[in-house]
C-alpha cells in the first residue's frame, strides 16, 4: 500500500515546465519601459500610433547618426537549428540595417543585412546556436548622416524550446 501511494505521489507531479523562453515578440503587451526588450542608441515602441504591420503597436529606430536598434536576450537550445522572422520597412534612404542574432557579449552570430524596405517585408533568418544557451535577437540600423528610420514589427523565433525561461 505505501508502494502505491509513492508510485501514485510521484505519477500525479506535475512538472515543472515553461511558458515562453522570449517575450512580447509582437509588441503588444508592450509596457513601458519595456521588460522585454533593451533600446541601443534612439529607439522606443509606437503604441496606437497606427504604424505596425498588424495588431496596435511595434517598435522604431530614428536618428541621423550611430548605431540604433532593439535587442532582446532569448533562451535557446544549444547546437539546434532556429528560424527567426520580423516585418520591417524603412525610410527610402536606409542602407545599412541589420537583422539578427548575437551572442551574449553583442558579438554577431549570424545576420541579415538589408536597405531600404518602403512596406513592411518579411525578414527570414536561418541560424543554428552553438553550445550556449543566451542569445540576443536584434533589429537595427546605422544612420549615416541624415533622418533615416526603421520599424519592425511581429516577430517570430521557431525551433525547440528550452528547459527555462533566463533568470
Amino acid at each position: 500500500m505505501i508502494a502505491t501511494l509513492i508510485n501514485s505521489i510521484y505519477l500525479n507531479q506535475g512538472k515543472a515546465s515553461c511558458t515562453a523562453p522570449y517575450g512580447n515578440l509582437d509588441f503588444e503587451q508592450q509596457p513601458h519601459p519595456s521588460s522585454y526588450w533593451e533600446i541601443e542608441g534612439r529607439a522606443g515602441f509606437d503604441v496606437n500610433k497606427g504604424y505596425s504591420f498588424s495588431g496596435k503597436n511595434n517598435a522604431w529606430m530614428r536618428n541621423v547618426s550611430d548605431w540604433n536598434g532593439i535587442r532582446q536576450q532569448v533562451r535557446l537550445q544549444p547546437n539546434s537549428n532556429y528560424i527567426l522572422e520580423a516585418y520591417v520597412r524603412t525610410s527610402p534612404n536606409v542602407r545599412d540595417g541589420y537583422f539578427g542574432v548575437r551572442d551574449t557579449e553583442q558579438k554577431v552570430w549570424s545576420e541579415l543585412k538589408f536597405g531600404s524596405l518602403p512596406q513592411y517585408t518579411k525578414l527570414t533568418l536561418q541560424f543554428r546556436t552553438g553550445n550556449a544557451s543566451n542569445y540576443n535577437i536584434f533589429t537595427g540600423f546605422w544612420a549615416l548622416g541624415q533622418d533615416s528610420w526603421v520599424q519592425v514589427d511581429n516577430y517570430s523565433l521557431k525551433g525547440p524550446s528550452p528547459n527555462c525561461p533566463i533568470e
